[in-house]
């Protein structure tokens, strides 16, 4: 069974990461999402989010940087392992963000994920 703690090795935080993440040719895009992605040589997936500021206030983006961290905390099993993920919601979630809810947003994250595969 895997583990539904989000572990510190799982999130990306070196700047060298993120370098060698954009530097990769991994994209998955849809309406609502951009997902970069690159193998990363481990036995494990790493996250991170970036929301830019247009998004909306700290608290609307703190609160979607949250709901993907859980996304990806309850269901790790989902997610192809061994990857490096970056999430960046695009405005046309920004549009929309206060008439979708959690469930919209796993679909949303899922729709791109599976397309890793």
């Amino acid at each position: 069974m895997v583990s539904e703690k989000f572990e510190k090795n799982e999130r990306l935080r070196l700047r060298n990461d993120f370098k060698k993440l954009f530097d990769s040719k991994g994209r998955s895009v849809n309406s609502y999402f951009v997902l970069v992605f690159r193998k990363n040589d481990l036995e494990y997936s790493r996250i991170a989010v970036s929301i830019k500021k247009k998004f909306g206030k700290a608290v609307r983006r703190n609160k979607l940087r949250r709901q993907i961290k859980e996304i990806y905390r309850t269901n790790k099993q989902e997610f192809p392992q061994g990857y490096d993920f970056l999430f960046i919601p695009r405005k046309a979630l920004s549009n929309i963000y206060k008439d979708v809810d959690y469930s919209d947003i796993k679909n949303m994250i899922f729709d791109t994920v599976r397309k890793v595969k």
